[in-house]
């Protein structure tokens, strides 16, 4: 059962699907149903503030004042017929062709994405993601499902991505990490191929250790099993990272005509310093497993 504060922000947020007017995403939390552990997240540009999820605010204005907008952040459920991980909540993110509002306009841009900030020294944090089945994979427009992003104008330390495969130059799409070419070879490698993806749900587990020194980390577990390791500086000096997660096309000119809508669900986001406080084993997995692996 929900506590009473997630019902009641919840409550305020979101009628079904529709969007309170009102709405200010930078106070948004969410119920257990959908994330947990934010709390222990900081951001030391906001007064220490924890859970402070937030949104760039030329897209929250036009949420807020435009109707049309409100498609691109519903909380949904399941009683609708919308897939989640656990329970009754999942997020829905939704990108369609001229949703780009201040900067993007002019960047050939176009998002939406949620921002939470700090995160520091090592932590594991975990999410879900599921692509309904009609999701169109629209390279060369680059998107982007995900970011661990400099707060300032660095490039991401690491980027997920609904990618292709640049060797063979096979429109394969499917979840790719890419690492920057700051801190690596700035080489991506797929975690899933497009139709492990469609109709289901995947589970993204990850442990860092952000630092500009040579014994940092950066692993990342699919459905349970060590798919990618990284070892060495996770971050330029003075840099400090922010957790994005959403839909970001990139160079959407690449492409004649409009892109087609995009849409992207998440649940079970989850934060802590160690693998055993995320409470896995709901999702079905154990940590002691886990931690066990090696990249083969």
């Amino acid at each position: 059962m929900k506590k009473l504060l997630g019902i009641l922000v919840l409550g305020l947020l979101f009628c079904n699907f529709g969007f309170a007017k009102d709405l200010n995403l930078k106070k948004l939390k969410f119920s257990k149903d959908i994330a947990r552990g934010f709390n222990k997240v900081k951001d030391p540009s906001r007064d220490n503030k924890s859970n402070y999820w937030r949104m760039n605010p030329n897209y929250q204005k036009h949420m807020i004042k435009n109707p049309p907008g409100q498609h691109i952040l519903q909380i949904v459920k399941s009683s609708n017929n919308h897939p989640t991980r656990l329970g009754e909540e999942s997020l829905r993110f939704e990108v369609r062709a001229g949703d780009s509002w201040g900067w993007d306009i002019k960047n050939d841009r176009e998002r939406v994405e949620l921002i939470i900030c700090c995160f520091n020294k090592t932590h594991w944090n975990a999410w879900s993601i599921y692509l309904p089945e009609n999701f169109k994979t629209i390279f060369p427009v680059k998107v982007c499902m995900g970011q661990f992003h400099n707060d300032g104008d660095n490039p991401p330390e690491f980027m997920f991505q609904n990618q292709y495969d640049k060797y063979s130059k096979a429109k394969s799409g499917g979840y790719w990490i890419t690492p920057a070419e700051s801190i690596s070879n700035h080489i991506s490698k797929k975690l899933l191929e497009q139709n492990d993806m469609l109709g289901k749900w995947n589970d993204i587990l990850v442990n860092a250790k952000w630092t500009h020194k040579d014994d940092g980390f950066f692993k990342i577990w699919i459905n349970g099993k060590l798919t990618y390791e990284h070892r060495g500086k996770t971050l330029l000096k003075g840099d400090v990272i922010e957790y994005q997660l959403g839909i970001y096309r990139s160079f959407i000119s690449r492409l004649p005509g409009p892109d087609p809508t995009q849409v992207v669900y998440y649940d079970e986001l989850r934060y802590d310093r160690s693998c055993k406080k995320l409470k896995l084993e709901d999702l079905g997995y154990s940590c002691k497993e886990i931690e066990s692996q090696s990249v083969k």
